[in-house]
């Protein structure tokens, strides 16, 4: 997504990324049907932890005020950010689509300094930690499978996050080899024996 699209969309959001605004502008009033007006997030200034949890906080005050954010740096290019509280199938949307597309958004909105490389992974209430879990469960199965049969096993087609996980958690196994093939959506795994 291009910078201008990105700045486009937050703009029809209601986020301003005016990076020569001094002071956030809020309106004085307004209608109980208009959507939130929010404060601009901080596009370059401060860690990436606070940039992090400014832009989701800001964002989603424009879903339901009842969200909260917590934001952890787990290393200098890794940010976590666990949302609690509202609907949170709202945010995670059918198949984490939706959680899958805010942490996107929140990737490309911290990132957009050249050369900033930041890492943020956007989680509401462990529903990504349990996935990986289920997903990492089924690798050592299939891989237990590989190697007795000798027979290469394609799973289905995933989240490039998904076949990450499935990569990193048979890195170490000893008897198989994991691979991508194919492409966009029906992208998947192929657990080979080695």
């Amino acid at each position: 997504m291009a910078d201008n699209d990105l700045e486009k969309y937050l703009e029809d959001i209601g986020i301003s990324v005016d990076e020569d605004e001094a002071e956030p502008q809020i309106p004085e009033t307004r209608e109980t049907d208009e959507p939130l007006s929010v404060p601009a997030i901080i596009a370059g200034e401060g860690d990436p932890r606070d940039r992090t949890e400014s832009f989701l906080v800001n964002l989603l005050l424009n879903f339901d005020p009842s969200y909260a954010v917590e934001v952890v740096q787990n290393d200098e290019d890794e940010v976590h950010a666990e949302i609690f509280g509202g609907d949170p199938g709202k945010i995670i949307g059918r198949n984490g689509r939706t959680l899958a597309a805010l942490e996107y958004l929140t990737n490309a909105v911290i990132n957009r300094q050249e050369g900033s490389n930041i890492r943020v992974n956007v989680d509401v209430g462990g529903y990504k930690r349990r996935r990986d879990e289920r997903l990492r469960d089924t690798a050592l199965k299939i891989a237990d499978r590989v190697r007795k049969s000798g027979e290469p096993v394609e799973l289905e087609p995933m989240s490039a996050a998904e076949r990450r996980v499935i990569h990193m958690a048979l890195a170490e196994e000893t008897g198989v080899v994991t691979e991508s093939s194919g492409e966009g959506r029906a992208r998947r795994v192929v657990v080979r024996p080695s």
